[in-house]
């Protein structure tokens, strides 16, 4: 992202996420400042989380995204997990990273 970018005043902040499966990017926003994009970041991850997500990388960014959620469509056909976990051994479960 250019330094431009990022000093903009203007730019909106996201909370921009990344899980590897589903390969998918979300963007959630906009925020008027970092702080309030920190402050909403830990709920975004929370729910990808009670959803099975896997690997989710999550940072918060100045962006202008004309797209809010880019996906794989072939990884939207991943199995079911039941909503207790059940199913999912110990290397499926959900790391979350945040930069």
């Amino acid at each position: 992202m250019s330094t431009f970018l990022m000093r903009d005043p203007l730019i909106p902040w996201w909370v921009e996420v990344h899980t590897t499966l589903p390969a998918c990017q979300y963007f959630f926003g906009p925020f008027a400042s970092l702080e309030e994009a920190k402050a909403h970041q830990p709920g975004y991850v929370e729910d990808l989380v009670h959803e099975h997500a896997l690997e989710i990388v999550a940072k918060i960014t100045r962006a202008q995204p004309e797209v809010l959620t880019l996906y794989d469509e072939e990884d939207l056909c991943w199995p079911a997990i039941a909503s207790d976990g059940q199913g999912i051994s110990p290397y499926e479960r959900p790391t979350v990273l945040s930069c």
